[in-house]
């Protein structure tokens, strides 16, 4: 209710008075209340200030004590520089005021606003904005009431600009601005070079300084003559201009460069920075800009411009489309490129790769020397490399060619070629990606042919060599078992199938041999062995605490004893000791064997003597000890009289015994097999190829390891245990049962 009055009341005075006072001819009259602070104020008060609007005003602010009805109160306002005046007249009503200017005609109304406080005391502030004057007038206001002065004051309008200071954050490129005012201030950045006039380049709209007492204008480049323009929003007002950084050493010029220019005008290039008074002097060279990095501008030995003035003569350079000038200061660059819109050079080049070398076709106008030189690139520089190889061209439409050779082939590989009367080089980095790739398939496609002829040949080597193994004359293999144990037995019976059944051989077992039920064991064993080293095969003894023992009885004995087998050393009084030290357990309990076993071993030991004391090597025999058999190390242990004999324990040793039957297959022999390391060589990748294949029927043959000590596996191991026995004893009834000429099988797998 009481704003639609106001507005209707408002709408009233404006029709009445036709709404022609401006803004500037505004009064405000405010009743305000106060306490204990009207004591300490001293009333009346005036306080006068400028005023910035369309034009140059003083601000009138009066507070004085509550006036009464139809009291009537005089604000005087003099120039003394102009000498104008005038008078403000307020006639007081109820809740209104009237008032007007001796200059003027025409009568206004006022509203008497109220502000509500907790008091009983009063007082009237009564604000006029403006009374027109001139910078550098002197301004005297009095005030009167029933022609009584109360108060009088004197104003002096300077010539005020924006008072503001800046900070600047050169990282963020930015201007910060703090006003030190409390009018609305207009603000622009600048550029000002030397003492002209400052370029406008960015305006921002009024700020009001109570709002935003602090304003940060983003700079496009971070040069000395940009500034920032401070100033109020009158006519002709003055600007307050800064440029902070016009007496600042920068840090790097990279702005510098950013902002400036380059242009050629006829034989000179001038450079035009932004700021011409900068004392910067950069350095100026040649570079090439390659093409496929439009980016990388790769610099020319020996091609510094030097210039005076901010211009550089360039009429003694090579003016092609790609020639560039690079310029440099304080660790920054820019590169320009002014000869981009001057079209076709005088001359031209053309690289043609070819074998370790390029071919260069040189075509020009005028008759002219050319040169050119190898060089590797490395990131913007290309070194150069290589001789420096010279051409004349006659000009016109012949061509010179070039031929530069080179040791090697990279994709870095370039070639820098220049007029010699003309400064700057081209650098021409041809394209290898095909050839590179070419050679890649040329020596993958030699290396996979080499690698399948050499393939072809192994096999080859390996299929003549299978088959000479398969359809050579087989030397025969007499091999002795020297235990009942069914463990020893069922190993020394693997053995002997695997070497029958795999490798083909003629293996001569007493348990298969049918002929000595009628010869007898004795009789058999020296026929056998005296046939077998007759054909050049080997006798194998498989080693056991059985064999252990009967070596100790034989060497005990009278014959063996004899003063002949002293002086052959093979037997001593000292090592006899020694080997009562290390076997007494055996030699303290009887001998159980059967009717084949112990002849066939003592008589077989017998063979054994008697080749040691021929040759002292005994050539012929060998020794075979089986892993996993017999807890204690008298399986693996061999006497000293024995270490000249070969030994081999199996299954780790395998592959070494089938490649020594293998040099006995071939009659070769050591001599001539020593002059032959290419056989020898594919002899022993073969023996450990069939041993690969024989491994697992004579670990077929041999017990598992020992009982693990977990208690959750002992049921299971001791069930694996029988089952290794009940293969044990069907190997060793398949052995006994087995006759000479019949094919050995393979074990039966639990």
């Amino acid at each position: 209710m009481y704003s639609s009055s106001f507005t209707a009341h408002v709408v009233f005075l404006c029709v009445l008075f036709k709404c022609s006072f401006s803004v500037r001819e505004s009064l405000k009259v405010r009743r305000e209340w106060s306490g204990a602070g009207l004591k300490e104020r001293r009333l009346p008060e005036l306080r006068l200030s400028t005023l910035h609007l369309q034009d140059m005003c003083v601000r009138v602010r009066l507070s004085v004590q509550t006036l009464l009805v139809n009291e009537t109160l005089v604000i005087k306002f003099s120039d003394s520089e102009t000498g104008d005046s005038d008078t403000l007249l307020m006639q007081i009503y109820s809740n209104t005021i009237r008032w007007s200017r001796s200059s003027g005609d025409q009568l206004h109304t006022a509203r008497i606003q109220t502000r509500e406080l907790t008091s009983h005391q009063a007082f009237w502030t009564v604000r006029y904005d403006c009374f027109l004057t001139q910078p550098g007038s002197t301004v005297s206001v009095s005030v009167h009431t029933h022609s009584h002065q109360l108060i009088s004051a004197h104003h002096v309008v300077e010539h005020t600009v924006p008072k503001a200071s800046v900070t600047v954050d050169e990282h963020a490129k930015r201007f910060t601005v703090r006003m030190e005012t409390a009018q609305r201030v207009r603000m622009s950045l600048c550029y000002k070079p030397s003492h002209a006039e400052c370029f406008q380049i960015t305006h921002l709209p009024e700020t009001d300084p109570t709002l935003h007492p602090s304003v940060d204008l983003k700079l496009p480049y971070l040069v000395p003559c940009i500034c920032v323009q401070l100033w109020f929003p009158v006519p002709d007002s003055r600007r307050n201009t800064q440029c902070p950084l016009k007496e600042r050493a920068l840090p790097h010029g990279g702005d510098i460069l950013s902002s400036s220019s380059a242009a050629v005008r006829g034989s000179v290039l001038r450079w035009e920075p932004l700021c011409p008074a900068d004392q910067s002097d950069p350095s100026v060279s040649l570079c090439w800009r390659i093409h496929t990095q439009n980016s990388l501008c790769v610099p020319a030995p020996n091609a510094t411009l030097y210039g005076t003035k901010l211009e550089y003569n360039v009429s003694a350079v090579d003016r092609h489309p790609q020639m560039c000038v690079k310029f440099s200061l304080n660790g920054s660059h820019r590169v320009f490129c002014p000869f981009e819109s001057e079209g076709r050079s005088e001359w031209s080049v053309t690289v043609i790769p070819g074998s370790l070398h390029l071919r260069l076709l040189l075509t020009s106008s005028v008759p002219a020397s050319f040169a050119a030189q190898l060089c590797a690139r490395q990131g913007e520089t290309c070194s150069s490399q290589g001789s420096i190889i010279s051409q004349r061209g006659d000009g016109g439409a012949t061509e010179a060619e070039l031929s530069v050779p080179f040791p090697f082939l990279s994709s870095a590989l370039c070639v820098q070629v220049w007029r010699s009367d003309l400064r700057g080089r081209r650098i021409i980095c041809p394209d290898f990606t095909h050839r590179r790739w070419g050679l890649i398939t040329g020596t993958a496609v030699t290396l996979l042919a080499a690698v399948t002829v050499l393939v072809c040949i192994m096999y080859y080597l390996v299929k003549r060599r299978t088959s000479v193994w398969r359809s050579a004359e087989r030397r025969p293999v007499l091999l002795v078992c020297s235990s009942d144990d069914a463990a020893h037995v069922a190993a020394v019976c693997s053995l002997a199938s695997g070497l029958q059944g795999e490798l083909l051989m003629d293996v001569r077992l007493a348990q298969w041999a049918s002929s000595l039920a009628q010869l007898g064991p004795v009789p058999w064993l020296y026929g056998q062995c005296q046939a077998v080293q007759k054909a050049g095969g080997l006798v194998l003894i498989a080693w056991s605490p059985d064999a252990h023992q009967a070596f100790l009885r034989r060497a005990k004995s009278d014959w063996v004893a004899g003063s002949q087998f002293s002086e052959t050393g093979l037997y001593s009084a000292a090592e006899e000791e020694e080997q009562k030290c290390c076997d007494g357990e055996w030699m303290e309990k009887p001998v159980e064997s059967s009717s084949i076993t112990a002849p066939v071993l003592d008589a077989a030991l017998c063979c054994l003597w008697t080749g040691l004391h021929s040759d002292g090597h005994a050539r012929g025999f060998g020794l075979v000890c089986f892993q996993g058999l017999n807890n204690n190390s008298s399986s693996t242990y061999i006497p000293k009289q024995l270490r000249c004999v070969p030994k081999y324990c199996l299954p780790k040793d395998l592959s070494s015994l089938i490649h020594d039957l293998a040099d006995s297959w071939d009659g070769s022999g050591e001599a001539q097999g020593s002059g032959r390391c290419w056989p020898r060589l594919l002899s022993k990748a073969l023996s450990f190829f069939m041993s690969r294949q024989l491994a697992p029927r004579l670990e077929a043959g041999l017990p598992g390891p020992g009982l693990p000590k977990s208690s959750r596996k002992s049921v299971k191991s001791k069930r694996k245990t029988r089952r290794q026995k009940k293969r044990r004893s069907k190997v060793v009834s398949a052995c006994l049962s087995r006759k000479k000429h019949t094919a050995p099988e393979l074990l039966v797998k639990s």
